[in-house]
């Protein structure tokens, strides 16, 4: 899921806006679960191009089935810096 706000132009400039995402997954398919959580503070420079300033967090756990003794769990997490382009 995904939600974005532009923030009113009253104290900042046009062009700032609010973005939070995340989804989960796995449930036994690709992994036994998964998910990703993000928040960015985003600003629209031209038309064609947009920033985005966030932190994100992203978690992935997997384990081979069949008696095999493989498997990992990955929680990866931090700030992030983006760039959008439009054509």
């Amino acid at each position: 899921m995904r939600y974005h706000i532009d923030l009113p132009s009253g104290s900042l400039p046009s062009g700032f806006g609010l973005t939070a995402q995340g989804d989960v997954g796995g449930f036994g398919v690709a992994a036994h679960s998964d998910w990703r959580l993000e928040g960015t503070i985003d600003y629209t420079v031209k038309p064609w191009l947009d920033l985005h300033l966030g932190y994100r967090s992203v978690n992935f756990n997997y384990q081979a089935s069949g008696g095999f003794d493989l498997g990992f769990n990955v929680h990866m997490k931090g700030p992030m810096l983006n760039a959008t382009f439009k054509f």
